[in-house]
């Protein structure tokens, strides 16, 4: 996937943020279904992720680098889950749409020539271009949750 994009999805993002507004407090704080997030946790869950990525991940994505391992996802994703029941709605939305303009901040400074450059995460091989793809089909998973409200 090009760099334009994954920039194009990245700003998308942040114009289906603004469209949750329209929930209630109650519609933003109650599960989708049973037993699952309400659209508070599940956006705390994905901006908690772009903070993650760009505190932790961008940095680094140096070629032939060597980044540890992802954090454990129960206790990273129940930590978001709390959050969100710290916050409103509003105030969800607002970190969120903050953490991904950052992301997008960085990702426009960086030259298209790095977008392939090969380093790791564990195991895993990555690149620039290759985290990014994976966290659009992240992030479209947790929108058709939403969706279904």
């Amino acid at each position: 996937m090009k760099k334009e994009k994954i920039l194009e999805h990245q700003w998308n993002y942040i114009e289906w943020i603004k469209t949750l507004q329209e929930l209630s407090e109650e519609q933003a704080t109650s599960p989708y279904a049973e037993g699952k997030w309400s659209p508070n946790e599940i956006v705390m869950h994905l901006a908690e992720w772009d903070r993650f990525t760009l505190e932790e991940r961008l940095p680094q994505m140096k070629e032939g680098k060597k980044l540890e391992r992802f954090p454990d996802f129960e206790g990273f994703n129940a930590k978001a889950e709390a959050r969100a029941q710290e916050l409103t709605f509003k105030e969800t939305l607002r970190y969120a749409k903050q953490q991904r303009q950052a992301i997008i901040e960085k990702l426009q400074e960086i030259e298209e020539v790095e977008w392939d450059k090969v380093f790791f995460i564990g195991e895993h091989q990555l690149s620039i271009r290759k985290y990014f793809t994976d966290f659009i089909d992240h992030d479209n998973h947790h929108k058709m949750q939403i969706s279904h409200i």
